[in-house]
């Protein structure tokens, strides 16, 4: 953890980083950062079943606010295809016709142009995912063994 913190201190001026008990995040800043700039959040903890090397765990992603606005988008989307749809198969039951039956496949258009949204931004951050990944090298040294 003191490599880390010492490290953070010496942090190139586009990579910012908080050292919470055991749990890192890494952000990206300045100049660099745009909406689909990525954040690393990972741990450090002592391996508690044998006395073997540390264990890094971690994930790599958006930024919570870009987290929550695509389940903000999935779960809007979702419901509201949902009853329109209800509605309008509960008129088509009834013998009436609706347009609202279109309420579902065109609540999965919108879900998938949200899908492809995600990805374009993960292409976006591929640089800057990198980045942050070659500062956690760094950080824990080469003698990392990847796992999962």
């Amino acid at each position: 953890m003191e490599r880390i913190r010492l490290l953070l201190a010496k942090a190139p001026p586009h990579v910012t980083g908080r050292v919470i008990g055991d749990h890192i995040i890494l952000d990206i800043t300045g100049d660099e950062v745009h909406f689909w700039s990525p954040q690393l959040n990972f741990r450090v903890e002592e391996n508690e079943e044998a006395d073997g090397p540390t264990v890094i765990a971690g994930l790599i992603g958006p930024r919570p606010s870009v987290w929550t606005l695509f389940m903000f988008i999935y779960f809007s989307v979702g419901i509201g295809g949902f009853f329109i749809t209800s509605y309008g198969i509960s008129r088509y039951m009834m013998g009436e016709s609706s347009l609202a039956v279109w309420g579902l496949p065109i609540a999965a258009l919108f879900m998938l142009t949200a899908y492809q949204a995600g990805k374009f931004g993960e292409k976006l951050g591929a640089e800057q995912v990198d980045m942050l990944k070659h500062f956690v090298r760094q950080a824990v040294g080469t003698d990392m063994v990847p796992v999962g």
